[in-house]
């Protein structure tokens, strides 16, 4: 069973209606927890993509996932945890000179646009990314954002 501490990804597509990331958000607001990241997109056949990143128990997890699939506006949700490598991100950051390596779970992201101009990207497992990110800003550069990616059935 995973502690109260553990990080938690949803993939939700909801309909692009009124009202469905209210309905999310009392969802998780009645159950007293927060949304650490919230980010739509990838809108098509009527549907979009919501992807939440918020802390709780194993419980609350699901009990939050069964809640959240029988709202009349929502088709699917598939929740992961955070540090699971299937989670793949894309950071953007700008003033950074060159890779910045760390540990081996850092050195598995990938890199592009490295001396060329304007923003660097890092993309990988989304726990990976977090750390080049920290370890970038360390060295003086400034995160612009970081973006989880549709599970790779969504991609496709």
């Amino acid at each position: 069973m995973t502690g109260p501490d553990t990080r938690w990804v949803a993939f939700i597509r909801g309909e692009d209606r009124t009202g469905t990331l209210t309905a999310l958000a009392s969802v998780f607001s009645s159950r007293g927890v927060n949304f650490e990241s919230i980010a739509t997109g990838d809108l098509h056949h009527a549907s979009g993509l919501i992807v939440l990143i918020f802390t709780a128990s194993d419980r609350v997890q699901h009990l939050l996932a069964r809640t959240v699939e029988r709202l009349a506006a929502i088709r699917e949700i598939r929740v992961c945890r955070a540090d699971d490598p299937a989670v793949r991100a894309v950071g953007v950051v700008d003033g950074l000179d060159g890779p910045v390596v760390g540990p081996a779970a850092e050195r598995a992201v990938r890199w592009s646009n490295l001396g060329g101009p304007g923003p660097v990207f890092v993309e990988g497992a989304l726990v990976s990314v977090e750390q080049a990110l920290g370890r970038a800003r360390a060295a003086g550069a400034s995160t612009l954002a970081v973006v989880v990616l549709p599970p790779q059935a969504d991609r496709d």
